[in-house]
């Protein structure tokens, strides 16, 4: 079921509530939510759960996704440029022509996730960042700090 942009604007008003340790918060799970083309710029979304979600062609530039469960969830042609994936799960997600420009990807998880055709440049990562096997992150243009 794809979610009107209404329905999405007051899930991350509850769940920033939550963050902020209101009662009346509610902690933001959109497992398998269908977000398709989503506007979620500068969005707080730290520890949701959008595992298996659809976020094509979503703008999430500058988006707080830390903590973040992730695995699975689609983000073909997402913007995600300045966005913060620290500690994010991202096992298994599809970045297909993504822009991760300049993102914060330390200690992220990125088993088995298809990084064709995405863009890293100036993106950030430590020596816990996991890669998927065979993947160069300086080669896409990440930089080690």
């Amino acid at each position: 079921m794809r979610l009107e942009y209404e329905e999405i604007m007051d899930a991350v008003n509850l769940h920033n509530r939550f963050l902020l340790g209101y009662e009346d918060g509610k902690r933001l799970n959109l497992v398998e939510a269908d977000l398709y083309s989503a506007g979620l710029v500068g969005a707080n979304l730290k520890n949701v759960s959008l595992e298996g979600a659809n976020l094509k062609r979503s703008l999430l530039c500058n988006a707080n996704l830390e903590e973040a469960n992730l695995k699975g969830a689609f983000f073909k042609r997402a913007i995600l440029q300045g966005a913060n994936l620290k500690n994010a799960q991202l096992q298994g997600a599809s970045f297909k022509g993504a822009n991760l420009d300049q993102a914060v990807l330390t200690g992220a998880n990125l088993t088995g996730a298809d990084l064709e055709d995405a863009t890293f440049a100036g993106a950030v990562f430590d020596d816990k960042t996991v890669w998927p096997d065979d993947c160069d992150p300086k080669l896409l243009g990440a930089v080690l700090i």
